[in-house]
């Protein structure tokens, strides 16, 4: 759904240089429609035109967005994320002398079901925006929102209460706060294999959560609730300096998003959670697990390098690549190359200059533990001097971090290739 963190909707203070008039009152009204309009069709573009070029947003944070093209693009990723309506209404509009401003107050309104777990949201809050004209047309030169509390104060109290605690606990490390107070006695955390019941239990989990991390930051970045559910979507960072449920310490840096279903009891503690993450993708910045996007890396590098393009092949690779031919090949004889230039200047520019063609075919890739990735092949090639051929079985061994190649192993019929340059 839309989430109320990304709406321009906006109570409208416009500096202008002119005096008050029904006219620029009329615009002020017809500007509000139109952004309506746009928002709730999904136009980014036409958002984008009605900010001035330098125009900052920012947010009930206090987080700001400079440039209208990256406001655009920052209601670009919301639409792609949310489906929801969105309703302005603008009470008054006001004249300042002193300011030489327009005031416009308003309200506006968010209804819609959320994408994932189909639960009917309702909104609202105030807006407040500065404006100039720019060849003739208003346009947004600050953008400033307000918190906004939900319809139903109990559903407001609950977010309130709710954001505030796990803030407090994730982020300053106050374990105190699982308590009575907060959490009903008999709260259950969903998990894998059994759940987690009760207070001590969900305070011993967290407590072994936290201390696995250093430089933590967790963020709740939307919120959203009807009834007695709370829905958030939440960002975790750390660094992975202590041992993590049986993992020791590996010093990797973490980030990692995630959803969370919320049940609140009818005296507002929390009663019942449910978290939903990718758990291969934290084990994978943890090292236990390869990153799934490590054949797909190697697997690009190969087509890069069958269509002769290097640079595409070169942006695969780490800075500090550790590259080594098989012993015995012709070109092992200045192992390791070290980087991508001297990969470029030992291998790729002598396989150029001294074959006809040398070709990798039957190319299948097997995804290993550690980051790493086995390529098996066949190289065919002519040599340009003695009209020698090859056509030798091989292996190619790729580790890779973070989605960069940072070495690779070569194993392949070494005296083909030696008979061969003969």
């Amino acid at each position: 759904m839309k989430t109320f963190l990304s709406l321009a909707v906006f109570c409208c203070c416009t500096i202008i240089l002119q005096a008050q008039s029904a006219t620029d009152e009329h615009d002020m009204q017809a500007f509000a429609r139109n952004f309506m309009n746009a928002y709730n069709q999904g136009d980014h573009e036409a958002i984008r035109k009605m900010y001035w070029d330098d125009a900052v947003r920012i947010d009930q944070a206090g987080k700001q967005i400079k440039g209208a093209d990256n406001i655009a693009a920052y209601f670009a990723d919301q639409f792609l994320k949310n489906n929801a309506t969105v309703f302005i209404r603008q009470l008054s509009v006001d004249w300042s002398d002193y300011e030489q401003t327009w005031v416009a107050r308003g309200t506006y309104e968010v209804n819609g079901i959320t994408n994932v777990y189909d639960i009917p949201v309702h909104f609202t809050g105030a807006y407040a925006n500065v404006m100039l004209k720019k060849d003739g047309q208003w346009k947004i030169v600050k953008s400033v929102h307000t918190p906004i509390e939900h319809l139903d104060h109990t559903v407001a109290a609950n977010i309130k209460m709710y954001t505030e605690t796990w803030d407090a606990i994730i982020n300053e490390g106050r374990f105190e706060l699982f308590n009575p107070e907060h959490f009903t006695e008999d709260v259950v955390m969903h998990a894998e294999p059994e759940n987690i019941v009760g207070i001590e239990g969900m305070a011993g989990y967290y407590k072994a959560l936290v201390s696995a991390f250093s430089d933590i930051k967790f963020t709740i970045n939307n919120i959203f609730g009807e009834g007695d559910q709370l829905v958030k979507y939440w960002t975790f960072k750390g660094k992975h300096t202590g041992d993590f449920f049986g993992i020791p310490a590996t010093g990797n840096p973490v980030e990692i998003s995630g959803s969370t279903i919320v049940r609140m009891s009818k005296d507002g503690r929390i009663a019942e959670e449910q978290d939903f993450m990718d758990n291969m993708a934290l084990l994978a910045q943890l090292g236990v697990v390869s990153d799934p996007g490590n054949v797909a890396a190697v697997d690009g590098l190969y087509q890069a390098f069958v269509k002769g393009d290097v640079p595409a092949v070169l942006a695969f690779m780490d800075a500090n690549i550790v590259w080594n031919e098989a012993e015995g090949f012709p070109y092992a004889d200045r192992n390791p190359y070290i980087g991508p230039d001297a990969v470029v200047n030992g291998v790729f520019a002598r396989i150029g200059a001294e074959w006809e063609y040398f070709n990798l075919t039957n190319i299948q890739l097997h995804e290993m533990s550690n980051n790493m990735v086995l390529a098996t092949l066949r190289y065919k090639g002519k040599h340009k001097t003695t009209g020698k051929m090859i056509d030798s079985q091989t292996a190619h061994l790729w580790t890779l971090k973070d989605g960069k190649i940072v070495a690779f192993q070569q194993f392949t019929d070494t005296k083909q290739a030696v008979e061969a340059v003969k």
